[in-house]
């Protein structure tokens, strides 16, 4: 009795769920008949996908649409592609020499991270120097045209139709370009990828551990370019307080950048001490960072991301290093 009781009370629960499944799909079939669109706003900023104000570029903070107004904080308030471009908010010049990072030894890894992030352990590297930014169009432009390196796969962005061939995103991370062409450009500039020992050393530092490049205060918008302030690619060097122990920008945000290392997630517990390379092989190559897109998690100096080395995507970039000079 009891069985069929409870039989009972569920099918009248089903009916229920299909007879108000049934009333939305009705009331949406007659929107969509008399020609009217869904306005989804997440933000209740009056923009969103369908909404008649038009599309938002930030559907998660109102105060950023089309219709705002411009001002110096770090993002994209007016939906154009451009962040901070209004005549009070100068960018800082860029500084095309790169960053010294002495010789040295630090705990690489995390106990309180992912299981790939550990278990921690010393590592000593030599000394080396690194771009002080991602690898912008401009440069990789150069290497196209010199016919070392293959365009990148497209010439948009996330939000933008036109952006490695227009010459406003000159200064904005390449972006597009696969393991392989990252590879290839380092060549051309006479240097190589970083291995991921060497990215993470770079990004945090030989002293106490950093959780971000810039230390250990909760990331915004100010230090890094992630999820919910711009929504697509930003120029390199603006964000100065999000620098590196070094001196490296964007090592949090704007773009993943590829590494030499081919990933696995349990390496850490057999790395040698000394200047790791890596697996001698794999399927996936690892890539550090986070992106314009991702949370705070993924700016952490230890996180690892794996991707395929053929890949190509509008969150993904890089940056290169070179040998130490000698005096």
């Amino acid at each position: 009795m009891k069985n069929k009781f409870v039989a009972v009370i569920l099918a009248l629960v089903g009916v229920v769920g299909f007879a108000l499944l049934a009333r939305s799909y009705a009331k949406a079939s007659s929107v969509a008949g008399r020609g009217e669109s869904v306005c989804t706003d997440r933000d209740g900023d009056g923009y969103g996908i369908g909404c008649a104000a038009g599309p938002d570029c930030n559907d998660r903070d109102p105060a950023i649409h089309p219709g705002a107004i411009e001002t110096c904080n770090f993002k994209d308030d007016d939906c154009n592609g451009l962040v901070d471009d209004v005549a009070n908010c100068p960018a800082p010049i860029l500084d095309p020499s790169p960053v010294h990072v002495p010789a040295g030894s630090f705990l690489m890894g995390s106990e309180t991270g992912a299981a790939d992030e550990k278990p921690v352990h010393r590592v000593a590297g030599s000394a080396f120097v690194m771009d002080r930014y991602e690898v912008t169009n401009a440069r990789y432009r150069a290497c196209v045209s010199a016919g070392s390196c293959a365009p990148p796969a497209l010439s948009s962005s996330n939000a933008r139709g036109h952006y490695f061939d227009d010459p406003r995103f000159a200064d904005y991370p390449v972006i597009h370009v696969s393991w392989k062409q990252a590879v290839q450009f380092c060549a051309f500039a006479g240097g190589r990828l970083p291995s991921e020992a060497e990215w993470e050393r770079a990004a945090a530092g030989s002293g106490t551990p950093r959780i971000y490049p810039w230390g250990d205060s909760p990331p915004d918008c100010a230090k890094a370019n992630f999820g919910g302030c711009v929504g697509d690619t930003d120029r390199v060097g603006r964000r100065v307080a999000g620098q590196s122990p070094y001196g490296a920008f964007d090592m949090a945000g704007n773009v993943w950048e590829w590494t030499a290392d081919w990933y696995d997630a349990g390496y850490y517990a057999r790395s040698p001490s000394q200047d790791p390379l890596g697996p001698a092989g794999g399927t996936l190559k690892v890539m550090r960072g986070g992106c314009w897109a991702s949370g705070e998690d993924s700016l952490r100096t230890t996180c690892r991301k794996a991707g395929l080395p053929g890949s190509w995507a509008p969150n993904v970039g890089f940056r290169c290093v070179y040998p130490e000079v000698q005096p």
